[in-house]
């Protein structure tokens, strides 16, 4: 990794409101695993920035906060205000950058700046943003849509990673130091804030979104929950750094990490997920039960503290404990316990469907050269289309199949909107004037499918499955989209085989069949579906849901 020299790394610290009991805690200081939040960032960022940080923060602090910040190793100099940074930036020369570091803002996988400093001496001098799209509830959110009048036009849905576009947070900022010596007045104690007041400057830049989840720290659940993932992988459930001293009948049960100078007095019990702060004090009797203590505080004699950073001596009585539900906010993700009926089945179903794939593609060769001899000659345009489809956990996939439309047909589709025979997402016409002759064929013996068997073979898809869609269909209804892109989509399934009443339209048949299926995916399913799928030639006529699932009810609803 290469070492940039010309960059100057600036930590942005502050004080949370469940910090400011305390008139010495501030974020960059808060325990993180057997380390802090400060020496956490840096040893993320000396492999790539050799330059020792300095601390910008927005509160007042005494010179015991320097002091502790200097103890740590990472700081070599005073901190500054925010209002006062500006006068420092005289020592930098126009051509270095300001590397700006928000904690507040955390990647759960760790700082990391590489993806600001790539091609940084290649590119023009613009700023540049690591930033964290903001969260919707379940994945998705609802914006109602008005006209001129003010009246509900329509209720439009925008999904996470697909169509929604709202940014949060900045965790890192890289703006050259040139532009802040144009433009002393800039907020550098939020890096939202100075995102916005460098784009009023004219200055070029370029936002990169933050790969994977963050916590947010102004929230006290959220410093938890990332001491929790810190130490939850340790090989030991006890961790003493040195100077520690745990009295005799003290209790740590579960992964707790004692920093330099902790003590734990007798009969006083300690639960983890824990971290206790260099030189706190645990007192005689006290319960500690999955709390970050902060450095130096002395928890009294029999205190019960639970759930909670702790920051004051003596901590209030801790609020009720709501019930434990399925999924907990972290305040920007949401991490729910992974829930799988079928541990083993997925696993030994993909192993021999990559066999079958890569057998039946070798044996029909001779058949699909043909086709696609035939398709050439029958139209202009390529043999195969590649259509993007959501796999499972909504990947985007190339769902192969021979072609058997014109070329320019998905463009056409929206002038033909108005003779789509189906309901839901999906479009059907007879007499479709984009199909070609061949296409009538091969869609009438289901051999334009046969590519798929490529889609099977690397794993995007499998035999059986709910009907491989693209994200405008998938939309519709969330938790059918959730259920759908919980498995591998499939070459048949349930829907194909079991929908009747196509001309009525069957969109409501789709969900109720694709759930079905999530419900009751088993070996002997996906066999049963097999069959049906060569009895009804491939879904042209359809058999009862009860031959297949007999615990389920023959009607959709």
């Amino acid at each position: 990794m290469a070492q940039h020299t010309s960059v100057f790394p600036v930590l942005i610290d502050s004080r949370p409101e469940y910090l400011k009991p305390s008139e010495s805690a501030s974020l960059l200081q808060m325990p993180l695993g057997d380390g802090s939040i400060l020496t956490h960032i840096a040893s993320r960022l000396s492999a790539c920035v050799p330059r020792s940080p300095v601390v910008v923060r927005g509160f007042h602090a005494h010179a015991a906060y320097d002091n502790a910040l200097r103890a740590s190793g990472v700081v070599k100099e005073p901190s500054f205000h925010e209002s006062a940074f500006a006068h420092s930036l005289s020592r930098y020369e126009p051509s270095d950058w300001i590397l700006f570091i928000d904690p507040r803002c955390f990647p759960l996988s760790g700082f990391d700046a590489e993806p600001l400093l790539y091609g940084l001496d290649d590119t023009p001098r613009l700023a540049r943003h690591l930033i964290a799209m903001a969260p919707t509830s379940a994945g998705t959110s609802e914006r109602v849509e008005l006209d001129a009048e003010s009246r509900v036009r329509c209720v439009q849905r925008y999904y996470e990673a697909v169509t929604w576009t709202v940014a949060y947070g900045v965790s890192c900022s890289l703006v050259p130091v040139s532009a802040l010596l144009m433009s002393p007045r800039l907020p550098f104690g939020d890096l939202i804030e100075l995102r916005r007041a460098l784009v009023s400057t004219a200055l070029p830049s370029r936002d990169t979104t933050i790969d994977g989840g963050i916590v947010d720290l102004n929230l006290a659940q959220s410093l938890l929950i990332l001491n929790e993932r810190s130490i939850a992988d340790r090989p030991d459930d006890r961790a003493r750094a040195p100077r520690t001293v745990i009295a005799p009948g003290a209790r740590l049960v579960g992964k707790v990490v004692l920093h330099e100078g902790a003590q734990v007095g007798e009969q006083a019990t300690i639960i983890g997920p824990a971290v206790i702060g260099a030189n706190a004090s645990i007192g005689r009797g006290a319960v500690v039960a999955q709390c970050v203590v902060a450095p130096g505080i002395e928890i009294a004699d029999g205190v019960v503290a639970r759930h909670r950073v702790v920051v004051e001596s003596r901590p209030a009585p801790p609020a009720p404990t709501p019930p434990t539900a399925p999924a907990f906010d972290t305040g920007h993700i949401t991490i729910r316990p992974e829930v799988t009926t079928q541990r083993i089945y997925p696993s030994v179903k993909r192993f021999f469907e990559t066999i079958f794939a890569v057998v039946a593609l070798i044996l029909l060769s001779p058949l699909m050269a043909v086709i696609a001899v035939l398709i050439k000659l029958d139209s202009e345009g390529p043999v195969l289309y590649g259509d993007p489809r959501e796999a499972k956990g909504g990947r985007l996939f190339h769902c192969y199949k021979f072609r058997t439309m014109k070329v320019g047909a998905h463009a056409a589709q929206r002038e033909l909107a108005a003779a789509n025979q189906v309901d839901g997402p999906q479009f059907k016409m007879q007499s479709d004037p984009r199909v070609t002759r061949v296409g009538k064929w091969l869609r009438k013996t289901n051999l334009d499918e046969l590519p798929q068997l490529f889609n099977v073979a690397l794993g995007h898809m499998s035999l059986v499955g709910p009907r491989p869609s693209p994200f405008r269909e998938n939309q519709t209804c969330v938790p059918w989209r959730d259920a759908r892109l919980s498995v591998r989509p499939g070459i048949t399934g349930l829907w194909q085989v079991c929908r009747h009443d196509r001309e009525l339209g069957d969109f409501h048949q789709w969900i109720y069949y694709d759930i079905q299926y999530i419900r009751h995916q088993s070996l002997l399913v996906d066999l049963k579906i097999l069959l049906a799928t060569l009895w009804t030639g491939g879904g042209r006529t359809h058999v009862p849901l009860s031959w297949i699932v007999s615990s389920a009810r023959n009607e959709y609803i």
